[in-house]
């Protein structure tokens, strides 16, 4: 009989963390949102075909964001660039992080173009580049 105290309490602790044994679920919690662009670095002018580099910053409203894609809208020499930002994570932190990103230009004609960067309601900040 005295084993069957110890016996009791190892089965019993079996049963109980076998029962707690959580399903990982995919609740990634994932969402994407413009982020305001808040500086662009970078060269003013290019040679035909040569790529050069931006740097784009940008504001994330949480630690848990990140640079996700760039949508581009171009109608004539004038490009409106909105930059996605990523968030990916349930449990962010409650800073407000500005993120860097490379956004690269290149073009086979010559002309000056203007990259127009969204910051928010309606307004932009303009990036002009001369490509000879």
């Amino acid at each position: 009989m005295k084993y069957s105290l110890p016996l009791f309490f190892t089965m019993l602790t079996i049963l109980v963390l076998g029962s707690c044994d959580k399903k990982m679920e995919d609740n990634t919690c994932t969402s994407v949102v413009k982020a305001p662009v808040s500086k662009i670095e970078g060269p003013t002018s290019a040679l035909l075909n040569q790529e050069i580099t931006l740097t784009v910053s940008f504001g994330c409203f949480n630690g848990c964001g990140q640079f996700g894609s760039f949508e581009e809208t171009t109608l004539g020499n004038s490009t409106t660039i909105l930059v996605n930002a990523k968030y990916v994570g349930c449990i962010c932190t409650q800073d407000a992080p500005t993120r860097k990103t490379s956004y690269t230009f290149k073009r086979s004609q010559q002309g000056v173009y203007e990259l127009k960067f969204f910051q928010s309601d309606n307004t932009y900040i303009t990036h002009s580049i001369a490509v000879n």
